[in-house]
């Protein structure tokens, strides 16, 4: 008997760690190796529960296995999440680009180009997720399930660079570190030790490199309007400029001028949560069989008496 309860122990115990792994996909707590290790050796624990249980003589055994089965699919379905997607991690793509998670062969995340002005003023606010044939937009400030994966938008601050020579010819902005080598726009995927978010670009034909942090205002300094921290410097070379850009103003030092349109672009964070379909069969196996131990166990106490 004790075994028994020990076993509808672990499958709860799986139970509650799938459920809150559905429930709070993006809570890093949940997507440890200890918690993956722990999981997988309950699961195992199941297995040898549901093989040697189904032909036991004892009806309640038997119900034992039904309920180890369903704590399995979903030790399986987490698992799986956590192997084919894995923890929180943002979606590293630039405008008018498409992503493909490298474990799903139906989904892609179409990231919408901008054109002048956009980012100033509020557009885009959203990506088109494709599952398949269906395609779904994905708004910033919601969530999206689609089997294992959860996709979140957020705003996030962007900066559109234009970059020109004195002349007035304009020139290619490169990214070297970036999503996309050969893109104007500024995603800040780093911070600096201050929380300050930061990027980096490179004006390749004037010989220039520009580091960046971005700041939502400085309230103490009267400044409530967005602007950007720039250090611009010569190839493999020294600082040629330290100073401060603000949005639609242009700024000329260092050989070059440079213009910027500030506000914020979609960004898509992705984590692994079990598939609802199998958790859910799996609690309702589970749950089954609970039911049908607690009935036979009954049944067999009502027989002895």
């Amino acid at each position: 008997m004790l075994r028994e309860l020990a076993l509808i122990v672990v499958a709860g115990a799986i139970a509650v760690v799938a459920a809150f792994a559905l429930l709070h996909p993006f809570d890093p707590t949940i997507h440890s190796w200890g918690a993956a290790l722990a999981v997988a050796l309950a699961g195992l624990a199941l297995v040898w529960a549901a093989v040697f249980g189904v032909g036991a003589r004892q009806r309640s055994r038997r119900w034992v296995a039904v309920a180890s089965l369903g704590g399995i699919v979903m030790a399986v379905a987490y698992l799986w999440a956590e192997l084919a997607v894995g923890p929180p991690q943002r979606v590293l793509a630039a405008p008018a680009q498409t992503y493909r998670p490298p474990g799903s062969t139906r989904l892609s995340i179409d990231f919408p180009a901008i054109g002048p002005g956009d980012l100033s003023g509020g557009r885009p606010a959203s990506v088109v997720v494709r599952h398949g044939e269906q395609a779904q937009e994905l708004a910033a400030g919601s969530q999206m399930r689609i089997g294992s994966y959860v996709l979140r938008a957020d705003s996030w601050p962007a900066a559109s660079v234009v970059a020109r020579s004195l002349t007035g010819e304009a020139q290619t902005i490169t990214q070297p570190s970036g999503a996309v080598f050969v893109s104007p726009v500024l995603q800040f995927p780093g911070a600096d030790p201050d929380g300050l978010l930061t990027d980096s670009f490179a004006v390749p034909a004037l010989h220039r490199e520009v580091r960046v942090k971005y700041y939502p205002g400085l309230p103490s300094r009267g400044i409530n309007i967005p602007f950007l921290q720039l250090q611009i410097e010569e190839e493999n070379g020294g600082a040629l400029f330290d100073g401060v850009a603000v949005s639609g103003r242009p700024l000329k030092h260092a050989g070059m001028e440079l213009l910027f349109d500030l506000g914020t672009y979609p960004v898509v964070s992705m984590v692994g949560a079990p598939d609802t379909f199998a958790f859910g069969i799996g609690l309702a196996v589970a749950l089954a069989g609970v039911l049908g131990f607690v009935a036979s166990v009954g049944a067999q106490r009502r027989v002895m008496a």
